[in-house]
């Protein structure tokens, strides 16, 4: 279903360029294309005279929307700036995309799920988010889906990379500061590199899939699983990993337990799946930590 590029170049606006994703995707433009990041300085997207401002003027071919507010116990305490910053937004954005024609992609996640069906989730299955960022993350696809057509959705999880906070680095962090660090090991996913996850967004906006899929590094893992494998790729086996369950861990907010995306779509699509979760942790850690 992908298609070979066009000799014009295509104008790729990024949303939230300042970010883990955002960043990765600004570092490995495909040629033919004239990628600009766009932020809070260039404009609101929660408000849509903002959202024109920021959009418009560049007249995009293509809008990648990584923009969104992603601390998930952040828009557990405020629901309505979560509703606002993730769907708000995203429609705002969709509708932009609509007047001018462009495609759009956005980001979303595994947290529309509620974690309970003990098997990777497929496009299909049934959403049941269990809290305000999954909720609000779902809304977001489906108003979205209401305002165009040309419209792609990627699902991931468990994004780790440079240019932001993330697990990875904070865990390496913590163990170089205390030598022994407590991890969640009841909960699962599939830890996913951004500059991987950024790699493959290329793809598909370059394409002409739509729709809904799911795409994460290879295989899975517990949070406790990833961080012990981060530590051996910094040179830390010797720190102490206590796995503790999620009651251990106090959280404003409740995380599914097993939400492993099934990524089989993106490979029936034409696409390569991306590596194990295991080499891409290793090539990030020696890389930039």
């Amino acid at each position: 279903m992908s298609c070979p590029p066009s000799e014009e170049r295509r104008k790729v606006v990024i949303t939230g360029a300042a970010g883990m994703l955002g960043s990765a995707l600004l570092a490995l433009v495909p040629p033919l294309v004239r990628a600009v990041g766009v932020d809070m300085a260039e404009g609101d997207l929660s408000d849509p005279d903002g959202a024109r401002r920021a959009l418009g003027p560049r007249r995009p071919h293509i809008v990648i929307h990584c923009a969104a507010y992603t601390d998930v116990d952040g828009c557990t305490r405020d629901p309505q700036g979560a509703f606002l910053h993730n769907a708000t937004a995203t429609r705002n954005v969709a509708r932009v995309c609509a007047e001018l024609g462009a495609r759009l992609v956005m980001i979303s996640t595994d947290y529309v799920f509620d974690g309970t069906k003990g098997s990777p989730y497929t496009e299909q299955d049934p959403t049941d988010p269990l809290n305000v960022y999954g909720e609000s993350k779902l809304a977001a696809e489906r108003l979205a889906a209401e305002e165009l057509g040309d419209l792609l959705i990627v699902r991931t999880q468990w994004l780790y990379g440079p240019g932001g906070r993330n697990f990875v680095a904070t865990i390496i962090k913590r163990a170089r500061e205390q030598g022994e660090v407590r991890v969640v090991a009841d909960q699962w996913g599939s830890p996913t590199y951004t500059r991987d996850l950024a790699a493959a967004l290329w793809q598909g906006a370059l394409s002409d899939a739509r729709g809904l899929v799911h795409v994460t590094n290879q295989g899975e893992a517990t949070w406790a699983d990833l961080a012990e494998r981060a530590l051996a790729a910094a040179g830390l086996e010797g720190t102490t990993v206590h796995r503790i369950s999620s009651a251990d861990w106090p959280t404003p907010t409740v995380r599914p337990r097993y939400s492993v995306l099934d990524n089989s779509r993106w490979a029936r699509l034409g696409f390569t799946p991306l590596r194990p979760w295991t080499e891409a942790v290793e090539e990030y850690v020696k890389t930039f930590l």
